[in-house]
C-alpha cells in the first residue's frame, strides 16, 4: 500500500456543511488531509486541497469526490505525479498594500511584483468605499517570497513607484 497525494479544488454556493462533507469523504476513504486554502468569495466557496490516499483507496476517493457534485459541491482533480510537501524555506514577508481604487491596480502591483522577481503567496483583497471622499479604496494583504538579494526596503521602492498614492505597510509575522 503506497501513499498518493493528490490536490483538488473545490467550488460551491456558499452554505453551511461544504468543508463537513468534503472532510467526511476523506476521511471516509481513509485520506489524509495534509494542508488547504478554503474562502468565502462573493456568496461562492472556493479552495484547494492537498490529501494524501493509498493506491489502493484512490480511485474509491475520486468517484466519491465526483459523487459530490450532486450536493453542488464541484470537485477538479489535479492529476499531477510526485506532489509532495511545500518545505521549501523563503524569504517571506507580509504586507499591506493602500491605494485609490481604479481599473488596473491589480495588474499594475502585480506586474511590479513580478518584474521584481517576488512571488505572491497569498493575497487577499478588498474595496472600501470611502464615501466621504468621494472615492474608492483599494486594499490588499499579501503573503510574498522575496528573492535573497531583495530586502524590505526595496520591496516598498518596488511597489510605491507604481503610484503616487500607493502605501506599502510592513507587518510582523503572526
Amino acid at each position: 500500500m503506497n501513499p498518493e497525494r493528490i490536490v483538488i479544488t473545490l467550488f460551491a454556493k456558499d452554505r453551511p456543511g461544504i468543508v463537513q462533507a468534503l472532510s467526511n469523504t476523506v476521511l471516509e476513504h481513509s485520506g489524509s488531509w495534509l494542508e488547504s486554502s478554503l474562502s468565502r468569495l462573493c456568496g461562492q466557496f472556493t479552495g484547494i486541497v492537498h490529501i494524501e490516499i493509498s493506491d489502493k483507496k484512490r480511485g474509491d476517493l475520486l468517484n466519491a469526490l465526483a459523487g459530490l457534485d450532486n450536493q453542488g459541491i464541484h470537485v477538479t482533480v489535479q492529476e499531477s505525479q510526485n506532489i509532495s510537501q511545500d518545505d521549501e524555506t523563503v524569504n517571506g514577508i507580509q504586507i499591506l498594500v493602500e491605494a485609490n481604487d481604479r481599473p488596473g491596480i491589480v495588474n499594475e502591483i502585480s506586474d511590479a511584483l513580478a518584474d521584481a522577481d517576488v512571488n505572491v503567496d497569498n493575497m487577499d483583497t478588498e474595496r472600501e468605499s470611502a464615501s466621504m471622499a468621494g472615492y474608492n479604496l483599494f486594499r490588499a494583504h499579501l503573503f510574498l517570497a522575496l528573492p535573497d538579494d531583495l530586502s524590505e526596503k526595496d520591496l516598498e521602492k518596488v511597489l510605491e513607484k507604481v503610484s503616487d498614492d500607493l502605501m506599502v505597510s510592513i507587518l510582523e509575522e503572526e
